[in-house]
């Protein structure tokens, strides 16, 4: 007697169904995430610098500075400047990403939790 092969079947299993629905959505959801991103008003680079630190003792005070940058571009080769009565730090950071943060190290000879006044005087576009 001839052995008898099952039917194949005619419609997909369910998981596969699934799995499928899952596959579409995540395609759909990055080229959504990927057209917004192009299709975004680009804005230019928002340096904030913020003291963050205070080390050392009298004499030499380091200052730990967090630059952040809030804007939507990246900047390169920022300059933050850092003035404390009449003694003025500067330092250059290579690049804040859009939407980053980096921080620095400015030195003074005296206590920077006192007066010390921050500003980015400076930056070129990548």
């Amino acid at each position: 007697m001839p052995s008898r092969k099952p039917a194949p079947q005619t419609k997909p299993p369910v998981l596969e169904w699934i799995m499928g629905g899952l596959g579409l959505l995540l395609t759909l959801a990055v080229l959504a995430i990927m057209l917004r991103e192009a299709l975004a008003p680009g804005g230019p680079p928002a340096i904030e610098p913020a003291l963050h630190a205070v080390h050392g003792g009298p004499g030499r005070w380091r200052a730990e500075i967090e630059v952040r940058n809030t804007g939507s571009e990246t900047a390169a080769a920022v300059e933050i400047e850092g003035v404390l009565g009449d003694e003025t730090a500067a330092a250059t950071i290579d690049y804040v990403p859009a939407g980053g943060r980096e921080r620095i190290v400015l030195g003074f000879e005296q206590d920077p939790r006192a007066g010390l006044r921050l500003r980015a005087r400076g930056w070129t576009e990548p």
